[in-house]
């Protein structure tokens, strides 16, 4: 496990020039998104419930790093959604076309407020606790690393869908 978390860290650390693009499958996000989440996961008891509606080795085109860096950013943000509230899931959902990643809580969804500036400023539901920097940072790598999009869905008292959408997958 602790070998698993290393090389997913190493991955992490490699200078962004060398893997611009790189060819990956779902399989391999997947499996570092979860040996990098796990222990968040496991001491929040919060449950990551994989749904994947594309074979799992689907080709993607990009910095893997950074995709993980994104989807962990929005996954640690479902988490802290919950407020400590346990056996609570998050959805983490692949599906076709374009390919969309969702990452879905459960919490109380976000304020009206947040909502109408959420990718044109810093913004955080947080508190003193937050930057707002994790959000506007993976929409910024969406878009420049990949040519995708991030969208959201959130109702109050229904938790909140992240979607990265991105472009150009081969089956």
């Amino acid at each position: 496990y602790m070998s698993d978390i290393i090389t997913a860290v190493k991955g992490q650390a490699v200078v962004m020039s060398e893997a611009d693009n790189v060819t990956f499958d779902i399989e391999e996000l997947v499996k570092r998104v979860n040996i990098l989440m796990r222990h968040e996961l496991k001491n929040a008891i919060v449950y990551l419930n994989v749904i994947m509606k594309v074979p799992e080795h689907t080709i993607l085109h990009g910095d893997i790093n950074s995709l993980v860096q994104v989807i962990n950013n929005m996954i640690s943000n479902s988490i802290q959604a919950y407020a400590g509230k346990p056996e609570q899931k998050i959805d983490f959902i692949f599906n076709k076309n374009n390919l969309i990643i969702s990452i879905k809580d459960y919490g109380p969804g976000l304020p009206e407020i947040v909502k109408q500036k959420l990718f044109s400023e810093m913004i955080t539901t947080k508190g003193k606790n937050g930057t707002g920097l994790g959000l506007y940072m993976s929409y910024s790598t969406i878009k420049a690393h990949f040519g995708g999009e991030i969208t959201f869905e959130s109702e109050p008292g229904q938790g909140t869908t992240f979607n990265i959408i991105l472009g150009e997958i081969e089956n």
